[in-house]
């Protein structure tokens, strides 16, 4: 008997086997040149340019609603506007603080380093970011409030360089009561007391901080609000060069020509050098007065700055200089200051639960890793 022979399909026929999952993929970032400690740095910049972009964005959004609306919705509430712009520093805290600290203003860049060991070699390039990240947030509040501008301008029959008000949307002026050195004093004590409460909040050895959770987030917005409530009026509480500064540019390029640069009163460079004085000073009183006797401070001089501080003490108190042996070595002796003054706060340890403790350094939510 004949048998038909069939074309047999050997798909079929095969035994059956898991599909292939495909690789998985991740970006090399090498390959471009980005090794991993480039990536991270440019990370940081980017989250300070978010960071203040979304302080500006928030920030000036409430400066429009207060100015441009008549009536204002702000008209009794002044404290409105104190606490919209410390809150918009507590959310871009908790959204970039992890990366790159949130300094968002240049004067709590420079704090840091001269004080807290943040790296010199950062301090430019986060200056850059911030400027930028609010020159951005600016021409969005523009692009929002577009229609809102024109039909406050039309309705005062006013230009863009004639009318203050509208200006002021975007950075700060001084009060028509005031000379501009009273503004630039202004601004001295008011980003010293931002920076006298950010190193108070972030410093682990101060038991009352909140330094090693979310809340210091907070408390910062807090501070900011404080600021604004206390003297908002005389000069617009700035209190950040690139809060005010990156701003003005934005609203020099949308039509405001003088009335940004150089501004009522010429007051533009006001808002720039005061906090660059008034915050470094706050950072000092903090570290110099109030840091060296937080309990567990040992020696004080995490750097050169506080170094020289050190030796400003022992050559006005000779009696507090005591000789000490330079790494066992007797033939090299090294005078330090023994007086309770800070331990390096590198070291500095936080209960973390069962699992015993963690370093953890002193900053602004997620600066710890930027030290």
């Amino acid at each position: 008997m004949a048998v038909d022979h069939q074309e047999v399909d050997p798909v079929a026929t095969s035994s059956p086997v898991a599909p292939i999952k495909p690789p998985h993929l991740h970006i090399d970032w090498s390959k471009i040149g980005l090794t991993p400690s480039r990536l991270q740095f440019l990370a940081e910049l980017v989250a300070e340019f978010i960071g203040i972009f979304l302080l500006i964005l928030v920030g000036d959004s409430c400066s429009s609603m207060a100015l441009l609306f008549s009536p204002s919705p702000y008209l009794t509430s002044y404290w409105g506007v104190c606490i919209t712009w410390g809150l918009a520093v507590t959310f871009a805290i908790y959204g970039t603080g992890g990366v790159s600290g949130c300094h968002i203003n240049p004067a709590v860049t420079v704090s840091f380093a001269l004080f807290r060991g943040f790296p010199w070699w950062k301090v430019v390039p986060y200056i850059i970011a911030q400027w930028m990240g609010a020159f951005v947030g600016a021409f969005s509040v523009y692009n929002m409030y577009f229609p809102i501008f024109t039909a406050y301008l039309n309705s005062n029959n006013i230009t863009k360089q004639d009318s203050v008000t509208s200006s002021e949307s975007f950075f700060t002026s001084v009060n028509e009561h005031l000379t501009n050195y009273d503004g630039f004093i202004g601004q001295i004590y008011q980003t010293g007391i931002l920076l006298y409460g950010i190193f108070a909040v972030t410093d682990p050895f101060n038991p009352n901080s909140f330094s090693h959770n979310g809340l210091k987030a907070l408390l910062i917005g807090y501070v900011v609000a404080m600021v604004g409530g206390g003297f908002g009026f005389l000069e617009g509480f700035a209190i950040n060069p690139a809060r005010d500064f990156g701003p003005r540019v934005a609203a020099y390029a949308l039509g405001w020509g003088k009335a940004a640069f150089p501004g009522f009163h010429n007051y533009w460079w006001g808002p720039i050098c005061g906090p660059f004085i008034g915050g470094p000073l706050g950072a000092f009183i903090y570290e110099a007065f109030n840091r060296p006797f937080m309990p567990g401070v040992q020696i004080h001089g995490d750097t050169p700055l506080m170094k020289a501080w050190s030796r400003l003490i022992i050559w006005l108190f000779p009696k507090l200089a005591v000789s000490q042996d330079d790494y066992g070595r007797t033939d090299k002796m090294n005078v330090i200051l023994e007086d309770r003054f800070h331990s390096d706060y590198h070291h500095a340890m936080i209960d973390v639960g069962p699992g015993g403790t963690v370093p953890q350094e002193s900053g602004i939510e997620g600066l710890d890793k930027s030290l």
